[in-house]
């Protein structure tokens, strides 16, 4: 069957400003395209139920299900311009929901369902929601427990409860609780048509930050913020109607949302959701996914895991190592980055055969490309995934950019670089603020500032929040680090706040140095600090398993349970010898750069213990706060 590409790639030299010609003008017009072109093309495939099999739906039907979405939401009072909560997982009825409420000209709030009920009651009450979608009874009960007792603080509309259960506790007298087959049934019914919104500068989402620093801060995203985005990348990247996903990214964050369920709509992809992410690759076995995006932690499993394999005997070690020597030539002759180099030669190909098509399995054997966005991607599991024989892309972006600011792949084969986040997208411009930076060793560096059409309204309630970052309308200032080298393509170094200055006035950016230690298998968690201080240190949450048959092997004692083996000096020294000697190695780490101590705290940092965020970034503040005492001895 020949391959079709769902559009032609946009030109380079368009404006970016507005909607022209055929361009969608809102997210919800965008998907009546895509059920126009695709109709009986499966759009989703989901597991019902655990232990149920996999269920597909088309493009029409999913068309009409968000159509009956946006119209009950209209008889229920949602109207133009009010936001509609969500806190539910990814699945059919999130996806349909923001259609829906976009349908309408409302906005979506999407919040994540393991959230503490404190942020969710202080994003209901920053956003005033006119109605709240959750997942069970459990976020309904929970919710419940949060939100005052008085039914004019909840939302006008009420809410609409998934799942098949009643509810449990029931909100304040006056609240109406939906069941949502009802309401989806009664959008079917209903004989009146939408008044389709039109406005390509409304509010499409309120996507709520981190708070890594205090409160959460809600990010205006308009239509036109969202589709540039989609509409620069389509057909850049070899994206072909029917092909498949594997969707895990969390839609309620900028990335997920953006690509894994926008784009994937746009292109006429069939977007299968991962039920269990505990399962990820036996979950993509089955669906046999074309495209994959991730975020680093996960390729970084994926490394750690492969190649634990590849230790776990000598007949595997030995041929591992030919094949790695082996794909490292024939990507050196091919004298590209990140994009893969198919086997060339007798022995190269039967060590594809015996070593990387088995790797390549493990997600399907069918990917084209693969993406890592959100956080930094270590080169050596970028370089890692390119042996295997993956096209794998690393992009740059923030909530408050929709999120792509710049990536690698877009460009077509051999334009990408490791070391960098590629090529600033098209519509968008970069420039570097030096001012912002005064490290007289790095003087290229300072504060990456974006302009384009992607950029937000600004943050909802915080005018002042707004104007710190807002230069004005459509320039934005990231906070992130970077610098641009001669040919455009950009380069993260750091986040401005995160950079910290030691006695001796030398400059410690601690993202690059972090997700390096990561990769060790002795590693679940790292954070490096040293602000003020003669030296750096590093916090480490360590793979229990993995350090105690590593002290054991190495002679030392690994009795005593997690919490005394970490608060044990024999331990913390041996592991940062450790970590010293493989994944901290002079002269790619500068001396002052490299921990002078180590804290091994034995608890894994959640979002339960108030030490990450929802969307897994380090509450830095709180984790210093947990080991004050032990960093006061560093001093």
């Amino acid at each position: 069957m020949e391959q079709q590409l769902a559009w032609e790639r946009q030109p380079d030299d368009r404006q970016w400003l507005k909607p022209e010609g055929d361009d969608p003008r809102t997210l919800y017009q965008m998907l009546m395209t895509s059920v126009e072109r695709f109709a009986e093309h499966q759009c989703f495939g989901f597991i019902p139920e655990k232990g149920m099999p996999r269920v597909h739906m088309s493009y029409r039907e999913f068309g009409e299900l968000a159509t009956s979405v946006g119209k009950q939401l209209r008889d229920a009072g949602v109207g133009s311009g009010d936001r509609v909560a969500m806190i539910l997982n990814n699945s059919v009825e999130w996806a349909a929901i923001s259609y829906g409420a976009n349908a309408i000209g409302a906005a979506y709030t999407a919040m994540y369902t393991h959230q503490h009920g404190s942020e969710w009651a202080f994003i209901i009450d920053d956003s005033t929601p006119a109605m709240i979608a959750v997942s069970d009874t459990e976020v309904l009960d929970k919710l419940v427990e949060n939100l005052p007792n008085d039914a004019s603080k909840w939302p006008k509309c009420g809410i609409l409860l998934l799942g098949n259960e009643p509810a449990n506790h029931l909100p304040p007298e006056g609240v109406v609780v939906h069941e949502w087959t009802s309401f989806v049934a009664d959008g079917r019914a209903s004989e009146t048509a939408i008044e389709i919104a039109d406005d390509p500068f409304a509010l499409n989402t309120l996507i709520y930050t981190s708070g890594t620093t205090g409160n959460p801060k809600g990010v205006m995203l308009t239509n036109w913020n969202t589709l540039s985005n989609i509409l620069c990348v389509q057909s850049a990247f070899k994206v072909y109607v029917g092909d498949k996903n594997a969707a895990f990214l969390p839609w309620a964050h900028s990335f997920g949302s953006t690509f894994d369920l926008h784009w994937m709509i746009r292109c006429g992809v069939h977007i299968n959701l991962v039920s269990d992410l505990t399962r990820i690759a036996d979950e993509c076995q089955e669906i046999k996914p074309a495209v994959l995006l991730a975020v680093p932690r996960v390729w970084n499993k994926f490394y750690d895991r492969v190649n634990a394999q590849f230790q776990s005997s000598g007949f595997k070690r030995m041929l591992s190592k030919k094949a790695r020597k082996a794909a490292v030539k024939r990507i050196a002759r091919a004298g590209v980055q990140c994009d893969a180099v198919p086997p060339r030669g007798f022995f190269d190909k039967l060590y594809d055969k015996l070593i990387w098509s088995k790797v390549r399995a493990r997600f399907g054997g069918e990917i084209r490309f693969c993406m890592s966005g959100a956080a930094a991607l270590s080169p050596d599991v970028a370089s890692f995934i390119q042996m295997v024989g993956l096209n794998c892309y690393e992009g740059y972006g923030l909530t408050e950019t929709s999120p792509l600011v710049s990536a690698n792949g877009w460009m077509g084969p051999g334009g990408s670089r490791l070391n960098t986040v590629g090529l600033v997208a098209n519509g968008v411009k970069v420039t570097i603020d030096t001012n912002a930076w005064d490290d007289p060793d790095r003087p290229d560096e300072g504060e990456i500032i974006v302009h384009g059409p992607n950029v937000m309204k600004g943050y909802w309630n915080n005018e002042e929040a707004t104007n710190e970052v807002i230069i004005e309308p459509g320039v934005f200032r990231t906070g992130d680090l970077g610098k641009l080298d001669s040919k455009g393509y950009l380069s993260i170094t750091g986040r401005v706040k995160s950079q910290f200055k030691l006695e001796n006035g030398k400059y410690v950016s601690p993202a690059p140095l972090e997700e390096n230690v990561k990769l060790s298998p002795l590693v679940e968690q790292a954070a490096l600090d040293g602000r003020n201080m003669l030296r750096t240190f590093i916090i480490i949450h360590p793979n229990m398993d993995a350090m105690k048959q590593a002290l054991s092997a190495a002679g030392k004692d690994a009795s005593g349970s997690d919490e005394e083996l970490c608060a044990r000096e024999e331990t913390r020294t041996w592991m940062l010898n450790e970590l010293k000697s493989n994944s901290m190695m002079e002269p790619t780490w500068k001396g002052y750069e490299r921990p002078a101590n180590i804290i091994l705290d034995h608890q894994e940092w959640t979002t339960d213990n108030d030490l990450l965020t929802p969307s897994m970034k380090v509450k830095l503040r709180n984790l210093l706060s947990r080991h004050e005492s032990a960093i006061e001895a560093f001093k």
